[in-house]
């Protein structure tokens, strides 16, 4: 609800009157002298924002909403309402933004207008709302994704972009060349890989989780379900893993080159696998329980940390 107007000052009024009887006595003749002159209506106009998309859809069913974006911030939170709304801002008019319904599917898309534009003019930020189960596809080739409460399918492809999912759950699977990814609370499969990205796990519920970066780093402080496969691959990249002893793992963790670092008790296995030589200092294999998840840590150079929770 609009705040309601404030009334003028009594001197403010005065003036604009004497104002407007001098304007109507110097108006052409045949003008009628009680009509408003033109310049009133103009500064009664409101304003109109030129960079600012708004659009609203109504869906049937469990939607699909694809983004394609080069340059910015894409938000995305789910409502209890059963439509889709995008609200998107561009920083010039070097780029158009578009939002088109095709039944149930809802598509996105920036387009670059001009050949030699700055990353700042290129840039389009959206906020976007939809149903809880909404599955979502992204491609934000630099800036930001954030993805919270919703439980359907998602997948990020980002050159550059910090991606960040919370409170989700679904087949998640993000890929990324240098940008870094945090799983909050993520329940469902997940698939992660990077060039030189990082990624950090931070209570997820899953059953197969997959992380493989080249020189990022690896973190995973959550539970482990029983028949659970967790593998963590990095080339330089370092890897720590929060683990209980009350937890029921079966740990593998090598590094060539790197040191392994593990500060759980664990029931020791003397059959090393001969990947990486089977060198003890460079080896890990454990198990914590009774061994119903598999974990498996590997890494070129980097260090592997098996860090006891608390």
């Amino acid at each position: 609800m609009k705040a309601p107007l404030k009334p003028l000052p009594a001197g403010w009024t005065l003036g604009l009157s004497i104002a407007l009887v001098a304007a109507t006595a110097q108006a052409a003749p045949g003008t009628t002298a009680g009509a408003a002159p033109a310049v009133a209506t103009d500064l009664a106009a409101p304003a109109v924002a030129p960079h600012r998309l708004d659009k609203r859809f109504t869906v049937d069913g469990r939607a699909m909403v694809t983004v394609r974006n080069a340059q910015g911030a894409v938000t995305v939170k789910s409502w209890e309402r059963s439509d889709v709304e995008i609200i998107a801002t561009r920083s010039s008019d070097a780029v158009e933004v578009d939002a088109v319904q095709n039944g149930n599917r809802i598509e996105v898309v920036t387009h670059v207008l001009k050949q030699g534009v700055s990353p700042a003019d290129m840039q389009a930020n959206y906020e976007i709302h939809v149903p809880e189960e909404t599955e979502m596809e992204i491609k934000n080739d630099s800036g930001f994704v954030s993805v919270a409460q919703v439980y359907a399918d998602i997948s990020v492809d980002t050159v550059l972009s910090k991606v960040e999912l919370s409170d989700v759950s679904g087949v998640l699977t993000v890929h990324t060349v240098d940008g870094a990814f945090t799983c909050t609370r993520c329940v469902g499969r997940i698939e992660f890989s990077s060039t030189s990205g990082g990624a950090r796990f931070i209570q997820p519920t899953s059953r197969s989780l997959h992380a493989q970066t080249f020189s990022g780093e690896l973190y995973y402080d959550g539970t482990f379900a029983p028949n659970g496969t967790y593998r963590l691959t990095t080339a330089s990249g370092a890897i720590e893993v929060v683990l209980s002893e009350k937890d029921s793992v079966k740990l593998t963790a090598h590094s060539r080159t790197g040191n392994v670092e593990n500060q759980v008790t664990l029931k020791p296995d003397s059959h090393l696998p001969s990947l990486f030589g089977g060198r003890k200092e460079n080896s890990l294999v454990g198990t914590t329980g009774t061994g119903l998840a598999r974990l498996e840590l590997t890494s070129f150079s980097g260090k592997i940390l098996i860090r006891k929770r608390d």
